[in-house]
């Protein structure tokens, strides 16, 4: 098989680490392009991402999507819908474009439209782990009736993917539903520990939940799950917040979806990103520390 000719429009976090996991698999040629590139403020970042991932920089979106075969966006939530508009004019039949985005299940389709007046295919794809923990193997659902055509031209470079079957929308509900359980754990920790270490007794705290559910490591989980919270909290909030809006439009009172995004968007709001930069604290003491230290100082 051909390998394929792949392209990424946005280059972040995610975008970056997969496509180096893609190069160190021997995939070669992948190519990105980011709108930080046009500001001098953050073009240092992108430009830094790309040497370390070895892949190369287009001057444009459209110059990137002549050049690739697979196009895969990966921008944030908000912009999925403005991207995938932006790009259709572009499009020919023979490619496929990839949205990865943590978008709800109406805005995935939107984006299909859209493609599909282009001539182009569509493959809805959500990202079911944690890209930095995985990179390029992270688990993957895919929906489309193209999905298997992607799988057949990744899954030689180690990717981990699944056929979510043929309607749009469905990959976006998995993550989606998914969400309500593993942020609102999230959000139920932080607040846990945050009034828990105001006694001292965070870690005793963490120690009774996992004698009363054994087979978790509770504190390396709160470590992890608020560390996330700290680096990505508006994010994850606003993930939350499409989680909100969908289940309301489902006739389901978004009661802890709700909450769930109150919490992790106020953990995301004291700029712990510039405390810690990109690398998760080592405990999430040292997370509840630097937001009482951030509350002191205002």
């Amino acid at each position: 098989m051909t390998p394929p000719r792949l392209g990424f429009i946005g280059f972040g976090e995610a975008a970056s680490l997969i496509a180096n996991g893609l190069v160190e698999e021997g995939l070669s040629g992948i190519r990105a392009y980011d709108i930080s590139l046009e500001d001098p403020d953050r073009k240092g970042l992108v430009v830094e991402r790309a040497n370390a991932a070895g892949v190369e920089l287009a001057v444009s979106s459209k110059d990137l999507i002549a050049s690739s075969d697979l196009i895969v966006a990966a921008v944030t939530s908000a912009v999925a819908l403005s991207v995938a508009t932006d790009a259709a004019p572009h499009l020919k039949e023979h490619q496929i474009y990839i949205d990865i985005n943590s978008v709800s299940p109406d805005v995935k389709k939107q984006v299909g439209d859209v493609v599909a007046q282009s001539g182009a295919r569509f493959v809805e794809v959500s990202v079911m782990g944690a890209v930095p923990k995985f990179k390029h193997r992270v688990p993957l659902v895919l929906c489309g009736p193209a999905a298997a055509e992607v799988i057949a031209a990744l899954s030689p470079y180690g990717m981990i993917m699944e056929d979510f079957g043929p309607e749009f929308g469905r990959a976006a509900a998995f993550k989606m539903f998914r969400s309500i359980m593993i942020k609102g754990i999230e959000a139920l920790l932080l607040e846990t520990v945050l009034a828990a270490s105001e006694y001292g007794i965070a870690d005793r705290v963490l120690d009774s939940v996992e004698d009363g559910y054994p087979g978790i490591n509770w504190t390396a989980l709160a470590t992890y799950l608020i560390g996330r919270t700290a680096l990505h909290g508006e994010r994850r909030a606003h993930e939350m917040e499409e989680v909100s809006a969908t289940l309301s439009r489902l006739g389901v009172d978004p009661i802890m979806a709700k909450a769930t995004a109150e919490r992790i968007k106020w953990g995301g709001s004291w700029g712990l990103r510039e405390t810690f930069g990109n690398q998760a604290p080592r405990h999430f003491q040292d997370i509840i520390d630097a937001i009482h230290d951030k509350q002191c100082q205002t």
